[in-house]
This record gives C-alpha cells, sequence and structure tokens, in this order.
C-alpha cells in the first residue's frame, strides 16, 4: 500500500530519510545558554522500510504517567526497554534518555500513519498545504460552457525553473498545490481548440487562488496570448486578510526600514503600546520587537503566529519576533486577521505568514543607503516647551542583495537548477533621548517640604488641622478612642481611629533622615528648571548597530523535486538608555544591550504525482539577548548598606519612589532563546475536492542568566495622614519617605537570588482541511485541528505547583490545620510545572457564495487554541527553594515603619534552600502558586462579508467580524486576598494578635515570625503565606466586534491603492501578558469577583483608518503624457513617483489608578472614586481632564472607577508618512533612485496617554508624544 503511494525512488529514500532523522534526533540539552547534544541512536537499516509499512500501535504495560494513556511502540523501530513517559519535556539532566526518544518516535508513527492513511483513504484529493506557499486551480471551458477534460495545463515559472503538469479531470478542473509565491504564466493545450497562454499571474503567500479558462476553437498554431491577474474577487477561502506586496514594502515610506511595521496597513492592527505605530524611530533600537505588542483584530499580547519561510518565528517567553528579514530580502506577506483553515494554529487566529526572496536565472541585485539626521528633522514637542535643541542624532541604512544561478566556473553550472540569493543590512544609528522627571529640589534634599503646604481641608481625630501638602510622620502611627486622651499630644480624641502628628514646618529633623537615603542624594542631578514637577530635562543619545546577514539556496532536483534552505544572521549592540543624569553616574539609567540572533530554514517539495504533492519544512532560530546596567559592578556597602549586598548582589540599588524619578538601571543578565519547528504536508486532488493533511510541531528553549538587584519602593502612604488607613489623598510625598528611610512591601522589593534556568517546552498540532468546489458559486471549507501543548519543564525539575486543598506539614507545628504547599515537580512527580489539556480539537468552517458575477459573500467559524507564553512568568519566582527572595518588610501592617533602608535585611539574606524544604517550602514568604492543571487558552472567531468587484483591478469588502476569547490569561491572581466581606472589620484587622506561627517560621516578609502579627493576615485563605499568586492564570475573557471596510486597488496603470477602515469595540476583564508593557496597567480591585472588571481593553480603538498608496506620476517616456518629450525633459519632468501611508486613529480609553491603597495589604487594589465630570471643555497638556472628578475611597472600600473608562480617552493619531522617488535608467540594466522620505510629514503632534495615577503629583498631565516630523533620503541602485 505504502509504495503504491510512492511512484519513485526519490520519495522512497526521502520517507526512509525522514524516519532515521526523526529517530537519532534527541531532544538537545541547554546550559548556560550552550547546547549540549546527546548521543545519536543507532541509525534505521534499509531494510527495515517494510516494517514502517506495518507500523501499529499497540497496547504496552500500564504507563505511570496518566490513566487511560496508551502506550505507543513503533515496531521494529522503537527503543528497547523502558517505560512510556508523558510528552511534556526532556530528561532531568545527563545524555537523552528512553523519554526523548519516545516521544519523538511518537511524533514519527504520527506523521507516518497520517501519510498511510492519506494514501489510503484520500487517492485523489488536492489540497494548500503549507501556508507559506500558494495554490493554484480552475475549469478548463469549451466556448458553450462545457467542460473540457484531458486538457493539458501547465503552469510554469522560468526564472526559478519551475514548471508543473495536470490533465483536467472529467469535469474540467485542474489543480496546483505547494506553488512557491510568485509569478506565472499558464498554459493550457486540446486538440481541437487554439492554444492558451495566460502571463502575468500573481500568486501571493498563501493564497487560494481561482481561474478558469475558456478554450476557443481552432488550429494548434493559432495560441490566444492573454496578460492578466487572477480575477481580484477570492473565491477560495474566507479568510480575513491582506496582502502586503513586494513592491508596497520596496516603496511605501518605512522608517527603520522594519517591514513588519506594514502589518499596520491593516486598520484592524493596533499596536498595545500607546504610541500606536513603531517605537520613536529608533529610541532603543527594539523596532524589530515592537511588532510583538501589535493588537491583531482583539487578539492579544503573544497571541499572533509570525511565520517565515513556513517556520515559526517567535520567542517563548514572550512572544518578541526573532528574525525580522530585510527590505529587500522579503519577497512578500500576508496579515491573517481571520485564518479559517485548519493548517493555521497557536495563535488567536492571527497570522503573519512571511517569505524570503530567492535567487533566478539570471542576475539582479541592488545596493542602497538611507541616512538621516537632526538637521533634517524638526524637534520634539516638548523640546520646544522646554527650549531645548533638537538633539544629535544620524542614523545610517546601508547594504546590497544579489542573486542569480548558482555558477562555479569549471566546477559547477547549473543555470536553470540551482539559484542563490545574498542580502546584507547595516545599521549605524545614534539616536537621540530626552528625558523629562522629577527631581528632588535643594529643599526637598535638605528635607523642607514647606513648598508643600497648602490650605487647611478639615481637622483630625484631635481637632488638628489638615494642611494641604502636609507630611506626617510615620513613626507616630497610633490609635486613638473618640473621648479619650491621647497621651502624647494631650489632646482628647474626637473620633477613633489611627493618627499620626504632622512634621512642624513641613521639615523633617536631622535625627529622623536615614543615612542611606542621605547618601543617595548625590545621584540625582539637580533640576533643570523650576518647579516640583517635571523640573529636569536632559537629552542625549544612545548608539545602535546592527548587521544583518542572509544566505538562500534553491535547488531543482527534477521536474518532480525541489528544495531551498536559508541561513541569517542578525547582530546587534544597543544602548538601551543613555547616561541622562550625568556621565558616570552608577545611580542613572544607562545600559547596553548585546543581542544576537540565527534563523536557519529548510523546506523539500516532492511532487509525486500531478495530484500528489508532500511538503517537509524545517527550522531552527536562536536569540541571545544580553544586559548590562552601568550600575554592575557596585558595592552597596559604601552607601551604609549592609556588606553581604556587595557580593550578592554586587549591583547598584534599585530606588523607586512616588513622584520622583528613580536611581538604578537593573542587573546583569543573559537569556538565550531557541525555537525548532519541523512540519510535513501531503495534498492530492479529486475533483471537486481539496484536501490536505498534516502536522507541524514547535519546541521552545529558553536558558536564563539574572544577576541579583536590590529594590525598594518608597510610596506616599508612609507619609500621608492624618488617619494612614482613610488619608487624605492630598498629603504626603514619596520623596519624604524616601528621606526617612520608610519603604512599602512587595513590588519588586528586596533581594532575589536567582536559580539559572534551563526551560523547555512544545507546541505540537495536526489537521485535516477539505476545501469543496461544491458548484460553481459555492465553495465550502471544512477543516478540523488538533493542538495540543506540553507545559513548561526545567531540566533539573526544579519547578513546583501549588497544592490548594492540602494542609501544609506546619499545621502539625501549630495545633491547627492550615491548607496549601507547593510540590516539586520530579522525584515521582510529574516534569511538567502543570497537567495540560489534551482535548483541543478545534473545528473550522469557512464558505465563499458568488451571489451574482462581481459578488461574494464570505462567511467562517472557527476555534483556535492559544499559545501559552509562559516562560516570561515562569523563568523565576516559580523556582521555588532554588531562586530564593529575601523581602524588604518596610511595614509589617502597611502604616506603621518597620525595617528602615538603612539597615533592609537584618536577619540577612535568606539562601536558596533547594528542595530541603519540601512542603514547607516558601512559608512566611510571598509565592508563586501554579494550579495543578491548566486547561489550554482558545478563541471563538466568525465573520460574515461581501466582497464587490468594481473593476477586474478593484475591490470593495465590507466585514463583520467577531470573536470571544475564553480561559484566557491573565497577568496574575492573587489566592491568597482577604475575603471582602472581612473588611468591614476595618481597623480591627491592623490589630497586632498572638501569632501562632512564631518560632515555627524563622524569617518572614510579612511579619510571621514575630511574635504578635495584623489579625487579618490570619484570617487570610493560606496564613501561613505572605502572598500566593497564580501567575498567567487561565481566568480572563474577552469579547470583539467589528466592521472592516476595505478598498484596494490592486497595481495596475501605475497605481497601487488600499484603504482600510474599522468599528470597533473590544472588552475583557484583565491584561494578559500585555500587562507588564502598559502604559496604564489597571490593577484588579477584587479577586473573588474578576467579572465585575469587565470593562473596555486597553486597546480598544473605536475607529481606525488607515491610507496607502503608490503612484507613478504619468509625466515622460512611456508615459501617459510626454511619450515623446525629447531627453532634457524627460530628465526633470520622467520617472517621478510618489508614495505614502496616512492613519488616523481614536485615542486608548484611559484606566485611572490610585498612588495609595486605603485597603491595606490585605484586599485587592485600590482605585479611586468616580464624583463628578471627568472631563474638561478644552483638554491641555497640563490638564487632560478633570482631576477633581475623583476622590479618594474609604478605607477598606475598592473605590467605584471602571479599570477602564469608556469616555475618558488619550490622544488619537493622525499621521502622514510621504516619500517621493525619482528614477532613472543608466545603459540597459542599471536603474538608479534617489528618494525623499518624510514621517510624521506635517509635524502634528500626537500625544502619549497623560498620567492616570490619582495621588500623583503629575496626575491628568501629558509629558510625552510621539516623534515630531523626520526626513530621510536615500539612494538605491538596481540592476
Amino acid at each position: 500500500m505504502l509504495l503504491g503511494c510512492l511512484r519513485d525512488t526519490n520519495t522512497y529514500h526521502f520517507l526512509l530519510g525522514l524516519v532515521k532523522v526523526a529517530l537519532n534526533a534527541k531532544e538537545d540539552s541547554m546550559e548556560s545558554g550552550m547546547i549540549r547534544h546527546g548521543s545519536l541512536s543507532e541509525a534505521v537499516k534499509k531494510s527495515e522500510l517494510t516494517d514502517v509499512a506495518a507500523c501499529a500501535l499497540t497496547p504496552g504495560p500500564s504507563p505511570r504517567w496518566g490513566e487511560g494513556e496508551v502506550h505507543i511502540r513503533l515496531n521494529s523501530l522503537a527503543p528497547s526497554g523502558g517505560e512510556g513517559s508523558p510528552p511534556d519535556g526532556g530528561p532531568a539532566e545527563g545524555p537523552i534518555t528512553r523519554r526523548s526518544e519516545f516521544f519523538h518516535t511518537f511524533l514519527v508513527v504520527m506523521a507516518v500513519s497520517s501519510f498511510l492513511l492519506f494514501c489510503r483513504w484520500v487517492p485523489n484529493v488536492y489540497g494548500q498545504a503549507q501556508a507559506f506557499n500558494a495554490s493554484l486551480s480552475g475549469t478548463v471551458f469549451d466556448h458553450t460552457g462545457a467542460a473540457v477534460p484531458g486538457a493539458a495545463v501547465t503552469l510554469l515559472n522560468p526564472d526559478k525553473g519551475f514548471s508543473r503538469n495536470f490533465n483536467t479531470s472529467n469535469d474540467g478542473r485542474y489543480g496546483f498545490t505547494l506553488v512557491p509565491a510568485g509569478t506565472y504564466t499558464l498554459k493550457v493545450e486540446s486538440a481541437g481548440f487554439r492554444p492558451y497562454s495566460q502571463s502575468g499571474i500573481v500568486l501571493a503567500v498563501g493564497q487560494s487562488a481561482n481561474q478558469d479558462i475558456t478554450l476557443e476553437v481552432g488550429a494548434v498554431t493559432e495560441e490566444v496570448t492573454v496578460t492578466a491577474a487572477v480575477p481580484i474577487l477570492n473565491t477560495g477561502d474566507a479568510n480575513v486578510s491582506s496582502d502586503v506586496t513586494q513592491r508596497q514594502a520596496v516603496e511605501l515610506p518605512l522608517n527603520l526600514r522594519n517591514v513588519f511595521g506594514l502589518v499596520l496597513l491593516n486598520s484592524s492592527v493596533n499596536n498595545s503600546q500607546q504610541n500606536q505605530a513603531l517605537n520613536p524611530p529608533g529610541s532603543q533600537g527594539t523596532a524589530d520587537q515592537d511588532i510583538a505588542f501589535f493588537n491583531f483584530g482583539g487578539g492579544r499580547f503573544g497571541t499572533t503566529a509570525f511565520l517565515l519561510d513556513g517556520h515559526w518565528d517567535g520567542a517563548g517567553d514572550w512572544d518578541g519576533t526573532i528574525y525580522v528579514p530585510g527590505v529587500d530580502e522579503l519577497q512578500e506577506f500576508k496579515i491573517q486577521t481571520n485564518a479559517f483553515t485548519a493548517q493555521y494554529g497557536w495563535s488567536m487566529g492571527n497570522v503573519v505568514n512571511a517569505i524570503t526572496k530567492s535567487g533566478t536565472n539570471s542576475f539582479h541585485g541592488n545596493a542602497f543607503e538611507f541616512l538621516r539626521n537632526n538637521n533634517l528633522d524638526a524637534n520634539y514637542f516638548f523640546n520646544n516647551r522646554a527650549g531645548i535643541p533638537n538633539p544629535q542624532f544620524k542614523r545610517n541604512q546601508f547594504g546590497f542583495t544579489a542573486g542569480g544561478p548558482l555558477s562555479i566556473p569549471k566546477l559547477y553550472r547549473q543555470r536553470d537548477k540551482t539559484f542563490i540569493f545574498g542580502a546584507y543590512e547595516g545599521l549605524r544609528q545614534q539616536t537621540p533621548l530626552t528625558l523629562v522627571t522629577t527631581v528632588p529640589t535643594s529643599d526637598f534634599r535638605s528635607g523642607n517640604f514647606s513648598a508643600l503646604l497648602g490650605p487647611p481641608t478639615g481637622t483630625d481625630a484631635l481637632g488638628r488641622p489638615i494642611l494641604a501638602g502636609q507630611i506626617y510622620n510615620p513613626f507616630t502611627t497610633r490609635k486613638v478612642t473618640a473621648g479619650q486622651l491621647d497621651p502624647t499630644t494631650g489632646l482628647t480624641a474626637t473620633q477613633s481611629g489611627f493618627v499620626r502628628d504632622p512634621l512642624v514646618g513641613n521639615i523633617i529633623p536631622e535625627g529622623l533622615r536615614d543615612p542611606v537615603a542621605r547618601n543617595l542624594l548625590q545621584y540625582w542631578p539637580n533640576p533643570t528648571g523650576g518647579g516640583l514637577v517635571n523640573n529636569y530635562t536632559a537629552s542625549g543619545g544612545a548608539p545602535v548597530g546592527v548587521d544583518k546577514y542572509t544566505v538562500r539556496v534553491d535547488h531543482v532536483i527534477s521536474n518532480r523535486s525541489r528544495m531551498f534552505a536559508r541561513w541569517s544572521q542578525e547582530r546587534q549592540f544597543k544602548q538601551l538608555a543613555g547616561e541622562l543624569f550625568g556621565h558616570g553616574n552608577v545611580g542613572g539609567p544607562g545600559t547596553v544591550a548585546p543581542d544576537n540572533r540565527w534563523d536557519i530554514a529548510g523546506n523539500y517539495n516532492l511532487t509525486l504525482s500531478p495530484t500528489f504533492v508532500m511538503s517537509v519544512n524545517l527550522g531552527y532560530n536562536r536569540w541571545v539577548e544580553g544586559r548590562k546596567p552601568q550600575g554592575v559592578p557596585f558595592n552597596p556597602s559604601s552607601l551604609g548598606m549592609p556588606s553581604f549586598l556587595d557580593s550578592n548582589p554586587g549591583a547598584f540599588p534599585s530606588i523607586q519612589i512616588d513622584g520622583t524619578s528613580s536611581l538604578g538601571s537593573g542587573g546583569l543578565n543573559a537569556t538565550p532563546r531557541e525555537a525548532r519547528t519541523y512540519a510535513v504536508d501531503f495534498t492530492k486532488i479529486r475533483g471537486a475536492h481539496t484536501m490536505n493533511i498534516g502536522f507541524m510541531g514547535v519546541r521552545l528553549y529558553l536558558n536564563t542568566f539574572n544577576s541579583p538587584q536590590a529594590g525598594f519602593h518608597f510610596p506616599v502612604s508612609m507619609t500621608q495622614g492624618p488617619d494612614p488607613t482613610a488619608a487624605s489623598p492630598n498629603t504626603g510625598y514619596g520623596f519624604a519617605s524616601f528621606l526617612l528611610g520608610t519603604g512599602d512591601n512587595g513590588g519588586q522589593n528586596g533581594v532575589t537570588l536567582n536559580a539559572n534556568g534551563a526551560f523547555q517546552k512544545g507546541f505540537y498540532g495536526w489537521y485535516f482541511q477539505d476545501d469543496w468546489k461544491a458548484t460553481r458559486k459555492l465553495t465550502l471549507n471544512l477543516g478540523i485541528r488538533y493542538d495540543f501543548q506540553t507545559a513548561p519543564t526545567d531540566r533539573f525539575d526544579r519547578y513546583s505547583w501549588f497544592d490548594y486543598t492540602d494542609p501544609n506539614p506546619i499545621s502539625k507545628d501549630i495545633g491547627f490545620s492550615v491548607p496549601g504547599h507547593l510540590v516539586y515537580t520530579g522525584g515521582g512527580n510529574r516534569r511538567g510545572i502543570y497537567q495540560p489539556q489534551y482535548n483541543n480539537f478545534a473545528p473550522r468552517l469557512g464558505l465563499t457564495y458568488l451571489l451574482k458575477e462581481k459578488l461574494l459573500m464570505r462567511a467562517g467559524f472557527g476555534m483556535f487554541y492559544i499559545p501559552a507564553m509562559e516562560f516570561g512568568d515562569y523563568q523565576g519566582l516559580s523556582l521555588a527553594g532554588f531562586t530564593q527572595t529575601t523581602p524588604y518588610v518596610g511595614t509589617v501592617d502597611g502604616i506603621t515603619p518597620a525595617n528602615l533602608l538603612s539597615n533592609p535585611f537584618p536577619g540577612g539574606l535568606i539562601l536558596p534552600p533547594s528542595k530541603s524544604a519540601g512542603a514547607l517550602t516558601n512559608v512566611g514568604q510571598f509565592t508563586n502558586a501554579v494550579e495543578n492543571f491548566r486547561p489550554t487558552p482558545y478563541v471563538e472567531q466568525w465573520s460574515l462579508g461581501f466582497q464587490y468587484e468594481l473593476t477586474p483591478n478593484n475591490s470593495f469588502d465590507v466585514t463583520y467580524v467577531g470573536n470571544h476569547g475564553v480561559k484566557l490569561l491573565f497577568t496574575f491572581l492573587e489566592k491568597n486576598q482577604l475575603p471582602p466581606n472581612l473588611l468591614a472589620l476595618g481597623n480591627q484587622l491592623l490589630d497586632a494578635v498572638p501569632n501562632p506561627f512564631f518560632g515555627h517560621i524563622t524569617s518572614s516578609g510579612c511579619g510571621l515570625d514575630q511574635p504578635t502579627v495584623p489579625r487579618g493576615q490570619l484570617l487570610r485563605p493560606f496564613p501561613e503565606f505572605c502572598s500566593v499568586q497564580n501567575p498567567q492564570a487561565p481566568a480572563a475573557f474577552s469579547n470583539y466586534n467589528s466592521v472592516q471596510f476595505t478598498f484596494n486597488h490592486r497595481w495596475s496603470q501605475g497605481m497601487q491603492f488600499l484603504a482600510s477602515f474599522t468599528i470597533s469595540k473590544y472588552l475583557d476583564n484583565a491584561e494578559g501578558f500585555e500587562a507588564w508593557t502598559s502604559f496604564q496597567g489597571a490593577q484588579i480591585r477584587d479577586f473573588y469577583n474578576t467579572a465585575a472588571e469587565k470593562s473596555l481593553n486597553p486597546n480598544d480603538i473605536p475607529k481606525s483608518l488607515v491610507l496607502s498608496y503608490i503612484y507613478e506620476l504619468p509625466f515622460g517616456r512611456g508615459k501617459r503624457y510626454g511619450n515623446r518629450m525629447n531627453s532634457a525633459a524627460n530628465a526633470i519632468l520622467g520617472g517621478w513617483q510618489v508614495s505614502g501611508v496616512s492613519a488616523f486613529k481614536d485615542g486608548f480609553p484611559l484606566g485611572i489608578t490610585a498612588a495609595s491603597n486605603n485597603t491595606g495589604s490585605l484586599g485587592g487594589f485600590q482605585r479611586p472614586n468616580l464624583s463628578g465630570d471627568p472631563h474638561v471643555s478644552n483638554p491641555t497638556i497640563d490638564r487632560w481632564f478633570n482631576i477633581d472628578a475623583f476622590t479618594q475611597p474609604a478605607a477598606y472600600t475598592f473605590g467605584n472607577v471602571p479599570r477602564y473608562m469608556s469616555n475618558l480617552r488619550a490622544a488619537g493619531l493622525n499621521s502622514w508618512d510621504l516619500a517621493i522617488q525619482r528614477w532613472w535608467n543608466w545603459q540597459e540594466r542599471i536603474k538608479i533612485q534617489f528618494r525623499a522620505e518624510m514621517f510624521n510629514a506635517f509635524n502634528h503632534p500626537n500625544f502619549y496617554a497623560p498620567n492616570t495615577t490619582f495621588g500623583d503629583p503629575g496626575f491628568g498631565q501629558v509629558t510625552g508624544a510621539l516623534p515630531p516630523r523626520d526626513i530621510q533620503f536615500g539612494l538605491k541602485i538596481h540592476w
């Protein structure tokens, strides 16, 4: 049966080699950024091929890793001995064991079995298979409309040595599958008819094109020649997509020449960062990564599949794009915001599918350079406002490409067989950096805060006036009772509660000032302007250097098989932050970041018969990212801190202060990442059915090295008053809290000794797709997909999950039961950090129906299982016992100071105990608490649209697109929040009560090692822990609805135009992994009621319009006007072209947060109350909204402001990017282009969102904007 499917020896030996490679492949280990390869297993003998045909799934011994599982073996090929293990990672350490051999054998079984079933049950089937190729199908008719069977159809691309034949079926149908994207000629011949030839057929990546042909009766010598593209109506599938052609990539203005930035030509795509475009051009040299933050039609961060030449191009920890091809290296790409065909998986239906160029049988190439500098650019808005000149800036981008037939004199010359293409691109840039921030004034440095004092706003519990701006002494915090005498002041209390004493004159006495805080003052620069807020402005530059190389070789093995291989590398050096606090200031923000990437791709395509094609795709990419701040090495003891911090961490401490610029720029780190892709697809054709079956697997690896840094946070709340549990919002000051040395708990406070991680996980997907041309008008796309993702594993089994119900062992010591404890992976337990979900079946349905000759209806529905980019959260605190945090306990009860900055860790640093603590790990501390079972997040997508052909090159689309996200990943869920009903106890929650854990917990971040503890701590669900956070919890949901309008004029008559307009509404109840990059980041009020957090998503853009256009002016020789003008006139008037991108978008909704949290550390996160109209009639950058409409809620309440406000938004986007190009022909084959490009050509100020932190001094103010007008010049030579 198998040999019946394999009709040539090439296929026979190829499949044999595929089995060998798969069985010999071992799970490589990664340690400290290096790959360690296991030994190879014995190769499969050729004589064993018959055993492949006899492969079987046979029951084995009862497995130890799950009931009802089946042990799978491949007869004669499985390694002898050993039991099965789950496909959730490799061995703990050392060489590769039978587990990984088993799993790879399992994959071979699935691939080969799928092939056998396909041969047996689908003997004549066709499909479009690998998504980075295209397909072309249609029907051949005679002049009466009858089908022409047996016609010889040939598809040609002589430049690339491509030729494929097909004889039409009895109903006249033909089909070509797995066709590389490009420009083709279609020829048809049949006895009694004139030969037909159609050139100029452009097949785009992932396109399912249809081209019907009508033959004319006549002699075979009378050929009918047509030059025409395929019909503009997309009758092949229901996917909602748009193409970015090579012409658009090359000719549209593109800052930093990042081709993936052109995904924004689709108006349903928005940036989850507030600038709504690529980062301010090269401000941090991160434009290659900014695309990871794009939101595709209701998608979420990390849920867009970026495919490059058919393989995965995303990092496993946060889905950052690993390799972005150069503009002249790219052939084209497709943006799919609703991909209903089953070959697409591991996304929210959002796919960016890119392919690179290949060589041809003639030599072509180009060389280019682009120049930008500050002399060409307008000044930044806030620079002008502060009287600062435009900072120095210079950028050069240069490179070349060359491609053609591979020819080695006297050794190799196969002009139509082997083609090579190479590219190099370099960037050298000095980036402007402008910092506008708040630094302490000379009075503030000396402890004098009298400038903050204002009029009285009320009286405290002792009858004393409350002055606006008053600084309160946190060391005087105490309780008073109504009607009783306060012994400290001798005053009688008029009400019960807490009080603090105001500092006389708002001046901190010298004796109260912390000595370490005093020593840190030298690292803040002096103000450059007046006022208390945003009084320091500095500008500078940060160098960025990039070198990018690519070599691709394509080889035509025969007229039935071809292959290609590509190697790409990118090397970067970036300075992430300049020395904006002064040269050599180790407390400032200066940081450098080396960055290296590799991307390798290979594909083998075999035509087994005209109706049966196979494709195998392999990919490998690696990204090694590093970071070195200028504050490393540094001895914190020189500041007066304990000397043990000199070696751990040995870095300048991170000092975070509410309302004041921070100090410190992080610690050393290095992060190697890898992704390995392997895929196989089989396709065939039979009549009206188009089908394919395939598999794609992606293995992701991540190593981490992080040096520690001591971190401290100083909030406003430590100097607010007079009642710290219900503080007046206009009292206190963060810098005053710092001078006193009184910080708070949580966040990045403390020192974390990191274990260097070696993590891995995998995505695997099988699919079957049937595209059925039911009638000439109706096409059905029917598919099913099965996806599976393994749980992350650590090579040394240092992961742990949380058992929420089993009693903690400390229960025996304290005499009563408290639930919850960590459970380590390995050692008899499973190796994955959670139990994954196995029943991930995803149906897909699409249809297209030709209502009239030029009117098409398209509809679709699909389920998509979403990749969980979990490494980012699971690489640190999840290694409990190996990664150990010594928390800085600034306060035990949230109001009374505990450990001061000068002695932050009185018990020294807690060393990681390894697994020795067992179930007692992290007791008394903050802990991550991954749940035992993790359902796979998924989204349901649907669309209904209409496409109308206005002319052969013009179409208009209107499409309703919706989706519903289920079990989406939450940033984190705090499982140890005090039940909300207990907040009614108010200040009783802070009462000190006997601590049952005293003597059993010896070190704690929340006072559990003290004789007494706040009552509220003992009322938590897990009182033995300070915090129990479930990271990336699948507890969020989303709803997205939109109507999308598109007008498309594809290239013809010297013009291309695309107009994309989207009206949408996007709702959810929590951000996902993108929250760490959010410019607002609204926190959850009540983790017991996350459904109440439903609001607009922070990326909701109600209206978005994007126009893109390329127009060759109709003047000069060969044009409409001046076709016969003389050379001199043509040199002036001919060869001009204009192009541009214009974008107009509404602003993001604003999320108002609070600087202080009057629910204490026992509840969720507090937001203010909305007590008035937040709008102002004329918003300005100094008062974007009515800040007086927000008030501080009562103590132990959550506030009523929604997570994001539907009626309060940031400024929108109004941007025009324009380019003017001029072409000259020199000799016969050389063309020269000069171009000038302007970004934000009309210099429209596009402001960032205002400060949305209630209680912060800059609340309601706008302090940043997108770049002003930038101009760059370019010169390109083509040959």
